[in-house]
């Protein structure tokens, strides 16, 4: 922190002095104070997200010891995808929300929710059709109309949890989420206490706690809706904001699932099961890493509103630089003790302790796939999404290229080592875009 006050401070010595040596100590001050600012808004953004992450995490372990294979699979498929729908609902409605609504004007930024609302909703009918027609493929129609309430009481949650990430209001975010993910959580442990437990219920559980917890969200927003939507307009801006996001995290997604899909492919059930083994070890920096892009895009874009560029670049320096030191410890102990830790989470005599190698390796990795992160989300608040998009698509495009080689001749080392230079491309490519951004 003091790093980043020295730059900020000897970036600005050659101004000429006005009122004596003044300016610089209120400079100095100003610059004291946002950091204290970040380090708050940091701490409640990590907390929320691991709110969330620890929610997701018992639920599907509740879930996976109480319904039978068969179930758990029917399950995982439409899980899954409402996932894959939630992450265009994010590209097209929740970014464009969080970018616009970082403006000070609170008028501007109330319709912008209630616009980002109506539009969350009126969007649900045509995802909803197609999470019905994935229900209809695996031969469950009714259990989609289900899952379908769900998804749309989850994407309006959403909705009001990043319309308050936009005002930086993390820590109000907190109570929503609360109520929604330990929510479920906890609803469905009761419900399996009973063997009450279907996945109707699942999906039921996840569509009220997610109208509870919006409804609370939207209380605290101090939302008053409005007929006075200009809403073709709006759907003209958020989608020329939003969908060179959704390109890029589609492009993403897909690449990332390709990854542990080539080593069932390729090398075997037993290969894709050890790369999910480390994959959860690592993964249990989720909270900090994803909270990142929550904090990031709002702030960032905030501060290019209020100060300019550099100030939005500092910003995200800092924040990055606060989740790095957290996340050092943690990394350090997989890479001291990855035998010790993958004993401790899968038992001493498990399979997956003699994955200590590939354990390393990934954690090695992650450090570059976190900056890499950080810089697609300064990009995304300066709203340079169409060069980030360009990045990802050739990061990817060599991931695809050299996958399968890598998979084939050393497993899961192979693959991790993909995935390393995956996002080595991704951040170099986002660091050129970010040098030439004015």
């Amino acid at each position: 922190m003091i790093a980043v006050e020295r730059v900020f401070m000897e970036s600005e010595v050659k101004l000429p002095e006005v009122a004596g040596h003044r300016w610089i100590d209120n400079l100095g001050h100003a610059s004291r104070r946002l950091s204290g600012m970040v380090e708050m808004k940091g701490f409640w953004a990590i907390v929320d997200q691991g709110v969330v992450s620890l929610g997701n995490f018992l639920m599907t372990i509740i879930l996976a010891r109480s319904f039978s294979l068969e179930v758990y699979g029917i399950w995982t498929v439409l899980f899954g995808f409402i996932l894959l729908l939630n992450v265009i609902h994010y590209s097209l409605i929740v970014y464009p929300l969080m970018v616009r609504a970082a403006s000070p004007d609170d008028a501007e930024s109330q319709q912008l929710v209630g616009g980002a609302l109506a539009l969350t909703i009126l969007f649900a009918v045509p995802l909803g059709l197609l999470l019905l027609g994935a229900s209809a493929v695996i031969n469950k129609p009714s259990l989609g109309l289900w899952a379908c309430l769900a998804l749309l009481f989850w994407q309006v949650q959403e909705t009001t949890r990043r319309a308050l990430m936009a005002r930086l209001a993390y820590r109000k975010a907190l109570a929503g989420d609360a109520i929604s993910y330990l929510g479920q959580a906890g609803l469905i442990w009761y419900l399996a206490r009973r063997a009450l437990l279907s996945p109707e219920i699942g999906f039921t559980v996840i569509a009220l706690t997610c109208l509870a917890a919006a409804i609370v969200q939207a209380v605290l927003l101090g939302l008053r809706f409005s007929t006075r939507v200009k809403a073709r307009k709006l759907v003209g801006q958020f989608w020329s904001l939003g969908h060179w996001v959704l390109w890029s995290n589609l492009v993403m997604n897909v690449s990332l699932q390709g990854v542990p899909w080539s080593l069932f492919l390729l090398r075997g059930a037993g290969d894709a099961a050890g790369f999910q083994a480390v994959s959860n070890l690592v993964g249990f920096s989720h909270p900090i890493i994803l909270s990142l892009g929550n904090i990031i895009v709002p702030a960032a874009a905030r501060a290019r509103i209020k100060s300019g560029l550099n100030a939005a670049r500092r910003v995200a320096m800092v924040h990055a630089f606060q989740g790095g030191l957290l996340l050092l410890p943690y990394f350090a102990a997989l890479l001291i003790f990855p035998k010790q830790l993958l004993g401790l989470f899968y038992g001493s005599k498990s399979e997956y302790v003699e994955f200590t190698v590939a354990l390393r390796l990934l954690a090695v990795v992650y450090i570059v796939y976190y900056l890499s992160l950080a810089s697609k989300f300064l990009l995304n608040a300066l709203e340079e999404n169409r060069a980030q998009f360009t990045a990802e698509l050739v990061s990817s495009s060599l991931l695809a290229v050299i996958i399968v080689p890598a998979v084939v001749v050393f497993g899961i080392s192979g693959a991790i080592v993909a995935l390393g230079v995956w996002f080595s491309v991704r951040l170099a490519g986002n660091a050129l875009i970010l040098k030439r951004v004015k």
